[in-house]
């Protein structure tokens, strides 16, 4: 529901605006998993933030509405307005003042096997360059940028401001071919919560129950078995982009219901007869990757029975597949986040995005 109506007119222009910080946004968090210069890519998402903003507030048939929201501030709205000012503040300092606005070098960097990423913070702004702001009404803002952004981690931030946009008008929203928000899922990091995806709410359980109402990222899901643990019966396999297979995945019966309803595709076939390992050719992957000899309609159809009497894998790996369902199930053992991360990443990031 539109917070501010735009004319058709407006939307494209909007729209092309909005797919430039969605990407400045990717961009910035490939940055953080190779030791690059953040500073460049934050300025980038910047400046192609505060254009939206700009637009919004000045170029608009309703831009009074969207202006009205930052003098009456909304209780609901007030952290995210928050977020809007002290990016434009710090847009604004960039531009105008001869001091290099970059994240503080006071970071985190977590990792493992799977690769470091850098976790930064926003820096603190020097009173000598603020200053030097010629425009009062930038200098007020900086009381925003110093509540919602200094010492706050970048991507949440970054995320926040697209999640204010889309809130202003869903429409604005540049989505790819799949109907994704472009540059998004963010790719996942094993162990870490922080949200990547500007749709998905930040208390766990309700992104559980978010992951399970949308339909799953890939154009395809092919089953491979059947296997059940303490009386719920799962049906797992592989999710394919293209050709490619990224991920695994476990669901109940009732979530392919829900996912089939939805628009998702659950395809049966021997998928061991039809992939090759082709781990090598994606050093970014998070696991094994598999590709088909040829396109999946080749030998994979669409599903007609999702349960059997008994449960069947195909080259009887059952162990394996239970333990692909049990790794996301919140436990003693596997506990919400820890489980949440593992299941996020199966139905967001079914491919590698190319900005990753």
């Amino acid at each position: 529901m539109a917070v501010v109506e735009l004319a058709s007119a407006e939307i494209l222009p909007l729209r092309e605006a909005m797919r430039d910080v969605q990407v400045s946004v990717a961009t910035y968090y490939a940055e953080t998993a190779r030791s690059g210069d953040l500073g460049v890519a934050v300025r980038r998402f910047l400046a192609s933030a505060q254009v939206v903003n700009d637009l919004l507030s000045n170029q608009t048939t309703h831009a009074a509405s969207y202006k009205a929201l930052f003098v009456q501030r909304p209780a609901s709205s007030m952290a995210a307005l928050e977020v809007i000012d002290g990016v434009k503040y710090a847009r604004n300092l960039a531009q105008h003042v001869f001091h290099i606005v970059r994240p503080s070098d006071d970071t985190v960097l977590i990792g493992g096997q799977l690769g470091f990423r850098t976790y930064a913070v926003w820096d603190e702004v020097p009173q000598e360059a603020h200053d030097r702001l010629t425009n009062k009404r930038t200098q007020d803002l900086k009381a925003s940028y110093d509540s919602a952004l200094l010492g706050r981690e970048v991507v949440g931030t970054m995320i926040d401001t697209l999640r204010f946009y889309k809130s202003v008008n869903p429409a604005i929203v540049h989505r790819d071919t799949h109907g994704e928000w472009t540059g998004f899922p963010l790719m996942d990091q094993p162990g870490v919560t922080g949200t990547l995806h500007p749709e998905e709410p930040v208390d766990l359980e309700a992104a559980w129950n978010w992951l399970n109402g949308r339909i799953p990222n890939g154009d395809a899901r092919v089953v491979c078995g059947q296997v059940t643990t303490e009386g719920m019966c799962y049906l797992c396999g592989f999710t394919f982009v293209g050709r490619h297979s990224f991920s695994p995945f476990a669901e109940t019966v009732r979530q392919v219901e829900r996912d089939l309803a939805a628009g998702a595709s659950y395809l049966e076939g021997d998928v061991w007869a039809n992939v090759d390992n082709a781990t090598q050719q994606f050093p970014r992957a998070q696991g094994a990757v598999w590709f088909s000899r040829n396109q999946l309609d080749s030998w994979a159809s669409p599903i007609k029975k999702l349960v059997r009497e008994a449960d069947w894998c195909l080259r009887g790996e059952t162990e394996v597949w239970l333990s692909v369902v049990r790794i996301e199930q919140p436990s003693e053992g596997f506990p919400l986040p820890m489980a949440h991360g593992v299941r996020r990443a199966r139905r967001l990031n079914a491919y590698v995005p190319p900005f990753h």
